[in-house]
């Protein structure tokens, strides 16, 4: 006779990527936005309006984070990490931003 066997709930293999596979598709969806900024805005306003964008996209990621009540001291990546992150790239941009651009985006050039 056999023992019984509990009943497990079935549950789909998961499918794992090769790392080089997500890599690539990670480099391609961080481009993207990128291309697409730098063929529709003129070439001189690219850094403002990165900078802008980030900052804007980590303002959206930490309210989220703060409304969700998402944990902040966890060893995995968090919304705080991503909006920290975004903030970075957005004061890193505006830093990078010259006084001719910001002249350029008031259209005070003579």
């Amino acid at each position: 006779m056999t023992p019984w066997q509990s009943a497990r709930p079935y549950r789909p293999a998961r499918v794992v990527l090769n790392p080089l596979v997500l890599l690539a598709s990670l480099a391609v969806a961080a481009a993207a936005p990128l291309v697409l900024l730098a063929s529709l805005v003129p070439s001189p306003l690219v850094l403002p309006a990165l900078s802008l964008a980030a900052l804007a996209c980590a303002a959206l990621l930490s309210l989220t984070a703060y409304w969700r009540r998402s944990p902040r001291h966890v060893d995995s990546i968090t919304l705080w990490d991503l909006a920290g992150a975004a903030a970075l790239i957005g004061f890193g941009a505006g830093m990078l931003t010259g006084p001719e651009q910001i002249l350029y985006l008031f259209d005070l050039r003579k």
